[in-house]
């Protein structure tokens, strides 16, 4: 997968969302993904909303190398971060129906 457009500010990404390039102080550039999120997928860390393991799991799918996201699963699962059976029951959810982090996730477990 190639990266987006730097001359493009606003792109869809790997999981067809809209996403938006944007430039922070001293120059840098960081991506700011627009999606609905569902509660079930936040959890708190620190005091700071974020995403639970499993949905940023599914949400860098396309972004990373296939061994490295192996690595990445095969870590989340040997942690306990998530288990097979609640990253089946969440993939198979509607709303990841489309999502390609997703159909990659699967692939992973079912090699498993």
């Amino acid at each position: 997968m190639q990266p987006p457009n730097p001359d493009k500010t606003m792109f869809v990404d790997e999981n067809g969302c809209l996403a938006e390039r944007v430039t922070i102080q001293d120059g840098m550039d960081v991506v700011v993904h627009y999606d609905n999120v569902p509660e079930s997928d936040i959890t708190v860390v620190d005091g700071i909303r974020v995403t639970t393991p499993l949905r940023t799991v599914i949400d860098i799918a396309e972004q990373v190398d296939a061994a490295d996201f192996e690595r990445i699963v095969r870590d989340c699962l040997d942690r306990r971060l998530f288990t097979v059976e609640a990253a089946l029951h969440r993939i198979r959810q509607p709303d990841m129906a489309g999502r390609r982090g997703a159909r990659t996730l699967l692939a992973v477990l079912e090699q498993r």
